[in-house]
């Protein structure tokens, strides 16, 4: 049995905070809402966020970060990625030699294009780092049903130690001691769900679909290569696995905004009236700036960086990616 500790404790903070205590841990939760604080803490639920799951006597929740980080040695960040950097500025001070934090959110800081793991290269370098990532909704996982997820540490014997306190039957931790691919695949798969969505929306075909789906992979692993990360761990759950669910299942928030773009035809009125958290609209744009540093071809997320930012039409869109030049497979 570990404390495990989770910082934001939304829905895929409480439900990964489910998962912790029915692998027969303890867990303690910070919150900004003291709402939630007060909901957990006495009607055991988390009536804002995950209104129908019940929570376990095991989960506990606090509005004080520091009480987090005397409790825990292990702890859960699960904060979105535009708002891991504040994050790790208010939790600095709290962190001891012994934590291990996992970085649980998928993204690309917009403002920067840095991954969550330069973030935390910056802002507390000192910090025991590893990554969660993989296919599975939250309220799905929070309900029981069977996701398999990579854990990244480039300390092996971390991994292993963060798989053995979080895995279950049912929550199936792989490991790597490759970082990078999974923040890549975590982050990049919204950006071509959003793409997929658009081909569904705008009733362009299966195969369409399987081709988009099939190129976007191509992608995610070109930008994790010039990144340092490697095709064998794109292949496992964080890539492959994460792309296939999310590019293909209308739960995906992702997926299904880029359906109604595809319905629509533009991009510009499904902005103005979205009050979701796309994460895909946040890397489209950090993901086309790092690319461009970094040299290398990305059409896909190009595309949908130019229907979200700079207005061009569906129709547009699709001529210039199906005018590219023939290219070998594979490549």
């Amino acid at each position: 049995m570990q404390n495990i500790g989770v910082i934001g404790t939304g829905i895929w903070g409480t439900a990964l905070a489910l998962t912790a205590t029915r692998a027969g841990n303890n867990v303690l939760c910070w919150a900004r809402e003291p709402e939630v604080v007060e909901s957990i803490n006495y009607a055991h639920v988390n009536k804002l966020f995950l209104p129908d799951i019940p929570l376990p006597d095991a989960i506990k929740s606090t509005g004080n970060v520091a009480d987090v980080f005397g409790f825990a040695d292990i702890v859960l960040l699960t904060v979105s990625a535009q708002y891991t950097r504040i994050t790790m500025q208010q939790i600095k001070p709290y962190l001891k030699d012994s934590t291990i934090l996992v970085l649980c959110a998928k993204g690309i800081e917009q403002s920067t294009g840095k991954m969550l793991s330069e973030i935390a290269a910056e802002e507390i370098p000192e910090a025991k780092l590893a990554v969660l990532s993989g296919p599975g909704f939250a309220v799905d996982v929070a309900k029981r049903k069977i996701a398999s997820v990579t854990i990244g540490c480039k300390d092996e014997e971390i991994a292993k130690k963060l798989t053995q306190t979080l895995g279950t039957t049912y929550f199936r931790p792989y490991l790597t001691t490759d970082i990078i691919t999974p923040q890549v695949g975590g982050s990049i798969k919204n950006v071509i769900a959003i793409a997929s969505g658009i081909v569904e929306g705008a009733c362009l075909g299966d195969g369409a679909r399987a081709a988009l789906i099939t190129r976007g992979f191509h992608e995610m692993a070109r930008f994790a290569r010039a990144m340092g990360g490697n095709l064998p761990t794109m292949m496992g759950m964080c890539g492959l696995g994460d792309l296939v669910l999310t590019a293909s299942c209308s739960q995906s928030r992702n997926f299904s905004f880029g359906y109604e773009v595809g319905v629509c035809g533009s991009a510009e009125k499904i902005l103005a009236e979205n009050t979701r958290t796309v994460e895909g609209i946040y890397t489209a744009k950090a993901v086309v700036k790092r690319a461009h540093e970094l040299g290398i071809e990305m059409p896909i997320s190009e595309m949908v960086y130019r229907l979200l930012f700079e207005g061009i039409s569906l129709q547009e869109a699709m001529e210039k990616l199906l005018s590219r030049p023939y290219k070998e497979e594979g490549i």
